[in-house]
């Protein structure tokens, strides 16, 4: 009798974790983080950079 009230536990434990694992990447996909082009571009436009900044930077990280 004992035994299977710690197998309940564990079984509940284990799909506690799998949901909250579940959700958390379900969360992760939602709020993707911006590319490195993209922060340049934003960089550019809020002109943090120049344009010859950013297209140096595009070129180098392209390997061109």
């Amino acid at each position: 009798m004992l035994t299977e009230s710690y197998v309940r536990l564990v079984l509940g434990v284990i799909v506690l974790i799998v949901l909250v694992w579940i959700l958390i990447r379900f969360r992760a996909k939602k709020n993707p983080k911006p590319d490195s082009l993209e922060i340049l571009r934003e960089r550019m436009e809020r002109g943090e950079i120049t344009e010859a900044e950013y297209e140096a930077a595009r070129k180098k990280r392209e390997g061109k």
